[in-house]
């Protein structure tokens, strides 16, 4: 693959439905970890909400869904349901990252089907492509996605969103009762 492009495609009627969705989910994504946020300062259970935000201000997402995990198994709060949300989040994860971090490609069409490819520009442990260092690494290796694996993406994030907010409310509603 080669991994940039000397002219850069127009949204068009044929690319917007596929950008409307990499935008929606990269919302989503966003909302989630605000609220993993807002959950662990609850959880927290500071004196000071500005303490709780200043302890996992500069966290990134799996940082946070350690604390998160670690938190919640001394408040035993909904123990079972944290768990796995923190597990549908990280099977979620690696494509958030290829949708923040990776390049994409114009939509093209095979088969009669549509799709757009992402591609992931860290070297990354392969099977086969270049051997360095003792180990065999690839650069550039690249997800199809269809307006289909997009949608199915949606429906798990605002899946996942529905729950963290159930907590988010019990949380911010019974304060400190809600796991005591």
């Amino acid at each position: 693959m080669r991994p940039f492009k000397y002219e850069q495609q127009d949204l068009n009627d044929y690319n917007i439905p596929f950008y409307s969705r990499i935008g929606l989910l990269s919302v989503r994504f966003s909302e989630i970890e605000s609220l993993v946020s807002h959950i662990i300062e609850k959880l927290i259970n500071s004196d000071s909400d500005m303490i709780s935000y200043l302890l996992i201000e500069n966290n990134v997402l799996d940082k946070n869904l350690t604390i998160l995990q670690q938190i919640n198994n001394q408040r035993y709060f909904e123990e079972e349901k944290i768990s796995k949300i923190i597990s549908e989040i990280k099977q979620l994860k690696n494509i958030r990252n290829l949708f923040i971090h990776g390049v994409w490609s114009d939509v093209e069409n095979k088969d009669g089907k549509a799709y757009m490819s992402v591609a992931n520009h860290k070297w990354v442990k392969q099977e086969t492509p270049k051997w360095s260092n003792g180990k065999w690494l690839s650069r550039y290796s690249s997800t199809k996605l269809t307006l289909k694996n997009l949608d199915s993406n949606i429906k798990q994030a605002d899946k996942i969103l529905v729950d963290l907010k159930k907590i988010w409310e019990v949380l911010d509603e019974e304060g400190e009762n809600a796991f005591i």
